[in-house]
């Protein structure tokens, strides 16, 4: 027995009294050789563990490069490409900065209970024209807009009876626009100082329809879910949109702070009734035959949910879009046989359809594979592999420019996205694939969702 445990044993010896209140029935020193006892046999099990990772560790290092590849498929096949392609084109393809151009704009701002935000956002918009559209709010939205209205700020007002959908606020007052560049401007969306005419030097190309804008969050500091999506909205929707800018394949222009050329707008006819229309416009836009840009300079901060629950229930809105716009409304595009096919749109459904829709799909059948094959070493092999992700996500937030404050939740970022947002995506896309939930979406009004294609 080692000396320290002896000397307790002695000690609890001497105090036969104190032995018995703890263990009652005991004779005297017989609780302390008990807890030595047990002492050693945790000494024994943390033994046992540290070997077990050991032995974990010394097999992961003593791998061969092809017991690598094989047992890491997944992240060479989907993981290593995203990386390795972001991180080449933005090392590559350096930003060129456009000459100024003058065009007319007009800014349109749809929103339902935007009461609290729609006076800040009309604020922050420097445009020819100002279109507000009220979709039959009940919170005293209406108000607010009369009175921008009067103040000037305000050129167009229009009420909606009812709610009758983004979609329909969006085309009603395309009718009523006079800007060759208008901007579709979600009312919780707050421009950032030149925004509008940072976005107009890509539309000197007649052959660019929509320009995509920059966001960030606006309520960052909020809670940890606020400050994992001020990370994602910089890797996502600033850096990953530039690297598609690069190479031609932008899929969306946000419904949140976008721009587009009005008579492209007038040509594809508008927005379609869709969950996802931003991305429905965007792909309208570009089997048209026009390009899509991205402007980074060109923001818009915008409130994102605080909780889990919150995010959860946007992205499973989100994500059904997956389903309904690439599989079921341009999956056909990449067949050589469709009026529609280009090879560059083919490249950008598929890049669509492999990253976002397969690598979720795949990646629970990869750990129960894992599993299957190698049992609890799977575990050191996921953990390693996110380590990885980890040390990846920030180099990328060094590119990316990052603000240095959200570099302590890199790791909640990668964990989020590589197993919350994937759970996420996977419940959305089978939903989908299944029941159809779009087309019980509050997000669309019940007497609208007929239109749905």
């Amino acid at each position: 027995m080692p000396q320290v445990l002896r000397i307790a044993a002695d000690r609890g010896a001497a105090d036969g009294q104190h032995d018995r209140e703890i263990f009652p029935g005991a004779r005297p020193g017989q609780s302390i050789r008990r807890f030595c006892i047990y002492l050693i046999s945790i000494e024994g099990a943390l033994l046992d563990a540290a070997r077990r990772d050991m032995n974990s560790l010394y097999l992961l290092l003593s791998l061969d490069p092809a017991s690598v590849a094989l047992l890491f498929w997944f992240t060479l096949l989907f993981d290593v490409p995203r990386y390795v392609i972001s991180l080449s084109v933005a090392a590559i393809f350096e930003r060129n900065d456009l000459p100024p151009l003058k065009r007319t704009t007009t800014a349109i701002v749809a929103g339902h209970n935007e009461a609290d935000t729609i006076r800040a956002c009309v604020a922050s918009i420097e445009a020819d024209q100002i279109i507000v559209v009220d979709d039959g709010s009940t919170d005293g939205m209406w108000n607010v807009v009369e009175q921008l209205k009067s103040e000037g700020l305000v050129h167009k007002a229009i009420r909606l009876p009812i709610r009758s959908s983004k979609v329909t606020a969006v085309n009603m007052a395309l009718a009523n626009c006079t800007g060759e560049v208008v901007f579709i401007i979600d009312a919780d969306t707050i421009l950032e100082p030149g925004a509008i005419d940072a976005a107009l030097p890509y539309f000197a190309d007649p052959q660019v329809g929509g320009v995509g804008c920059e966001l960030k969050v606006e309520n960052e500091n909020a809670t940890l879910t606020t400050r994992f999506q001020a990370i994602e909205y910089t890797i996502s929707i600033s850096m990953g949109r530039q690297v598609s800018d690069a190479l031609d394949l932008m899929p969306n222009v946000s419904g949140a702070f976008g721009a587009f050329r009005h008579s492209a707008l007038q040509r594809v006819g508008g927005l379609d009734m869709e969950v996802s229309e931003d991305a429905a416009l965007t792909m309208k836009l570009r089997n048209a035959g026009y390009k899509i840009r991205f402007a980074r300079g060109a923001v818009g901060k915008t409130r994102v949910p605080e909780t889990l629950t919150g995010l959860t229930l946007q992205r499973l809105r989100w994500d059904a879009g997956l389903i309904t716009i690439w599989c079921r409304r341009c999956i056909g595009n990449i067949s050589p046989f469709s009026p529609n096919f280009r090879l560059i749109e083919a490249l950008l459904i598929l890049d669509v359809i492999w990253f976002s829709i397969i690598l979720p799909l795949v990646f629970p059948i990869y750990c129960v594979w894992l599993w299957g094959q190698i049992g609890e070493f799977a575990f050191t092999l996921l953990a390693a592999t996110f380590l990885g992700l980890i040390a990846l996500d920030i180099l990328v937030c060094v590119i990316a420019r990052v603000p240095f404050r959200l570099f302590p939740y890199v790791p909640l970022y990668t964990l989020m996205q590589n197993l919350v947002m994937r759970l996420v995506r996977i419940t959305a896309m089978v939903g989908e694939l299944i029941f159809m939930y779009s087309r019980r979406d509050d997000h669309i009004p019940g007497q609208q969702r007929w239109r749905l294609s």
